[in-house]
């Protein structure tokens, strides 16, 4: 792919004829310290190197370039770096220099681009074709304008892509537009500091797919004006580590949005340090973690008061989220209790799915008690937080009476020592009904003394059928034949109201101790 030589620049300086003889031969040219202070501080004209001439070289217009491709360090670089529609012959390695001009490589087809440690005033790599690597490593980028201080829009790296350490700035737009971004490597901005402007966010990967693991561990995403991270439709077939991570937004969306997106791994949230005064913390509603999400209640959490309650709660929206497991640090499952108190105080609204979603973890896990007490506490959060859902009043207090009586259908057991306690009540209105006399006669009495002067009494036993008998809406004890209630007494009627209402609870707590067995009424909500 050479061209001819006449076709590039003529009045080349010495230190770019340097560079031209090194291209050609695969070494590197160091015109500067890459590490001390501003890289090409200096302004001699002796170090400066037409941006012109970079396009040139990897366009062959000087000649064969080595295939270890063009190595430069510590130059200063005047002009843009126009590589639009280059097909690249070779790399460039142009690390610790100093960019005048923004470097433009929209739709370029390169083998690798290296600018390690390098100042410039904007990255513009929208449809960009990478082969082998992207490396913004340290790089300190200020730029401006709605398309990124770093634009990779659609962009495409068959290798990965390292913005390690960066400082990226933008005061009218994203420090990082990276929508559709297509990495088969891994992507690297672990402790950059990343600063972006508008609702946008400032660093934008929706939809982008990467094909290794994505890191931000110790990175700072600041963004005044909207989101700190904008990932919806993110697809991670690795793992994804925000650990660390100091992400401050205003939006109401969240300051780290994941919407919808899908982490092949695990997901790390330890000592992320996430600020919104506008609305949600994190965000992610139908997010799908495969393998462990590993998060500290400490993350969201300040110290609860009395009521297990937080003063100033961080929130988070975990509606539709999944999840494989949750971990606080590999080997060390996190309580389900402390996820629980995020489900219930870190989320805005009542939502079902989040709590499905654990009763589901924890019943792969084997803990059925677990998967009990979280559903009653889905039910709990259901009757306080989105009463209207479930009726009127009356709909309402039977709601709250079904799981006092019977947890919601999950607590069985109750319902049958509450059904246990209304006989014996019963068979005690028995036995009291026989304690009671009047003129004579007890309002419990033997049936053959009603017509008598006196009444006959019956025994305790007789009385405790009495009560059963009446109580019990079927099997009757057929004890009422030779004991019963007096009509004629006063007490009677108090007593067969009594009893109606007894037998109406008996009623409804057989009613939920079969369905809570049957799990007629075990359905979420």
């Amino acid at each position: 792919m050479t061209e001819d030589v006449s076709r590039g620049l003529a009045d080349l300086n010495d230190l770019e004829r340097a560079l031209v003889d090194a291209a050609r031969t695969g070494t590197t040219l160091t015109c500067g310290a890459a590490d001390s202070g501003e890289p090409g501080e200096t302004g001699d004209p002796s170090r400066s190197i037409r941006a012109q001439l970079l396009r040139e070289l990897v366009l062959g217009r000087h000649g064969p370039v080595d295939p270890r491709g063009i190595r430069l360090t510590g130059a200063r670089i005047t002009g843009v770096v126009d590589l639009d529609n280059v097909a690249a012959c070779a790399g460039m390695k142009l690390a610790g220099c100093l960019f005048e001009e923004r470097v433009t490589a929209w739709n370029a087809r390169l083998p690798w681009l290296d600018l390690t440690s390098s100042w410039l005033p904007g990255f513009r790599g929208n449809l960009i074709d990478v082969e082998a690597g992207l490396w913004l490593t340290g790089t300190v980028i200020v730029g401006s304008g709605s398309g990124g201080a770093v634009g990779l829009h659609r962009a495409r790296i068959r290798g990965s892509l390292d913005l390690s350490d960066a400082q990226i700035v933008n005061d009218s737009g994203a420090a990082v537009r990276a929508i559709g971004l297509e990495v088969t490597g891994s992507v690297f901005m672990s402790a950059a500091e990343l600063t972006g402007t508008g609702s946008r966010g400032a660093v934008q990967l929706f939809g982008a797919h990467i094909g290794g693991i994505l890191t931000m561990s110790s990175a700072k995403i600041t963004n005044r004006s909207g989101k700190a991270l904008v990932a919806s439709q993110l697809r991670v077939e690795g793992n994804l580590n925000c650990e660390g991570v100091k992400a401050s937004g205003e939006d109401f969306g969240g300051a780290i949005s994941l919407l919808g997106a899908h982490v092949g791994g695990d997901a790390f949230f330890r000592n992320t340090e996430i600020t919104n005064r506008s609305g949600l913390a994190l965000d992610f509603e139908h997010a799908h973690v495969v393998g462990k999400v590993f998060l500290l209640r400490s993350t969201l959490c300040s110290e609860p008061d009395g009521a297990g309650r937080c003063e100033d709660p961080t929130l988070v929206d975990l509606n539709g989220f999944e999840y494989g497991a949750l971990e606080s640090s590999p080997g060390q499952p996190v309580s389900w209790q402390d996820w629980l108190h995020i489900i219930r105080h870190h989320t805005k609204y009542y939502r079902p799915a989040p709590y499905q979603a654990l009763a589901s973890v924890e019943r792969g896990a084997g803990h059925d008690g677990n998967v009990r007490r979280i559903l009653i506490a889905q039910q709990k959060d259901l009757h306080q937080r989105a009463p209207d859902s479930l009726g009127n009043r009356s709909t309402r207090w039977f709601h709250w009476l079904w799981g006092a009586l019977a947890g919601y259908g999950y607590l069985a057991r109750r319902t049958a020592v509450a059904l246990f306690l209304a006989l014996i009540t019963a068979g005690g209105l028995g036995a009291w009904a026989g304690q009671v006399a009047e003129g004579g006669h007890h309002v419990g009495e033997r049936v053959s003394s009603f017509s008598s002067p006196v009444g006959l009494p019956c025994t305790t036993v007789e009385l405790i059928g009495l009560g059963l008998d009446r109580g019990l809406p079927l099997a009757p004890t057929g004890v009422r034949a030779r004991c019963d209630l007096n009509p004629d007494t006063n007490g009677a009627a108090a007593f067969t109201v009594a009893i109606w209402l007894l037998q109406a609870a008996i009623w409804g707590l057989a009613t939920l101790a079969l369905a809570g067995y049957t799990g007629l009424i075990r359905k979420p909500t």
